[in-house]
């Protein structure tokens, strides 16, 4: 396939997701039983990227899957989409990705994950022609967890830095628990960084999203989106932030929440938005995606967000006028 200039190459874990609404998380011995269970293709990076793929942004998977009956199940499904999968590998050794979710009456949600294939992506098996047309890169932090795939995330970045090729980065807060000082040795290298209060505090010092978002602007990191969940978000770059309140929604499930929050920033970015457009873009399909059950292809596409933001009220904040005129517009 010949990609776009502006493709985005979208590097992370691929998995299929389990998800199992239950009334209440079952104490330690107890049986939890459900009435049903859905099946479908997921893991953060595959969150946002079909959520890219439905808003008519080009984008190229670079991970990997097992031989098995799940990454058949993978690869079928994506057929009915545009994403390139010329940067998939396969692997005998593991089997492919695995989340056990139980999704309580809140729409909190509770994940077992098993990342086995995704762990085990070789950095001298990436093909570097899928750089060649790329105009952005985003990672998640989990694939920073382990060797090889996080040895193969530094060849990545660096084959982006060979042709000025922005990356970006959505940290999670267990990655960087657990690996802080491979954060701190790349953070300067990212142009995005989608994090939160916690985990930036763990990293650097913070204690709230202004400071959590200066202290990675400090650092070298261009754009700066904090999440504050059901309190919205901070977006910052050098010069300028901007607070983007949340969409009052009816919320049922917040699987795949963040990762259509993490997609809303990087079109934004990708289509030239206005750093307040972006974060406002970003906070409505993060709130779209919490109105539907599960991630993957319920997530949210060009078609539902044009509908959700014409007739959804939108918050009060400032040249908030302005910033749906220039949403709308784009989307016209």
């Amino acid at each position: 396939m010949n990609l776009r200039r502006k493709a985005v190459i979208m590097l992370g874990d691929i998995n299929v997701d389990n998800i199992w609404p239950v009334p209440s998380i079952p104490q330690p011995g107890r049986d939890g039983l459900v009435d049903s269970v859905k099946i479908e293709i997921g893991g953060a990076i595959l969150n946002s990227t079909i959520v890219l793929d439905r808003l008519g942004e080009q984008t190229t998977l670079l991970g990997c899957v097992g031989e098995d009956m799940w990454a058949d199940y993978i690869r079928q499904a994506l057929t009915k989409t545009h994403i390139n999968l010329h940067g998939l590998q396969t692997t005998s050794a593991a089997n492919t990705g695995l989340d056990f979710i139980l999704v309580t009456p809140d729409g909190e949600r509770t994940m077992f994950g098993y990342r086995g294939a995704n762990k085990l992506l070789v950095p001298e098996l990436i093909d570097a022609s899928i750089f060649k047309e790329a105009g952005l890169m985003h990672i998640s932090g989990y694939a920073l967890l382990e060797p090889p795939q996080s040895n193969a995330v530094l060849r990545a970045v660096a084959l982006a830095a060979e042709r000025d090729i922005p990356v970006s980065i959505d940290t999670g807060l267990e990655p960087v628990m657990r690996i802080k000082s491979v954060f701190l040795e790349i953070l300067p290298a990212m142009a995005i960084c989608i994090s939160g209060v916690a985990e930036v505090d763990h990293l650097l010092g913070a204690r709230s999203s202004q400071e959590a978002a200066e202290k990675l602007v400090a650092v070298g990191v261009n754009l700066a989106a904090i999440k504050k969940g059901k309190d919205g978000s901070l977006l910052m770059r050098k010069d300028t932030s901007v607070y983007c309140p949340p969409f009052k929604v009816n919320s049922i499930d917040t699987t795949g929440a963040g990762d259509a929050y993490s997609a809303g920033i990087l079109y934004g970015y990708q289509q030239g938005l206005s750093l307040a457009a972006v974060g406002m873009l970003a906070s409505a399909l993060g709130a779209l995606a919490t109105t539907v059950d599960g991630a993957g292809f319920a997530l949210p596409g060009k078609e539902e967000l044009v509908h959700f933001l014409k007739e959804t009220q939108w918050p009060e904040t400032e040249n908030i006028e302005k910033i749906r005129t220039e949403i709308s517009a784009h989307f016209n």
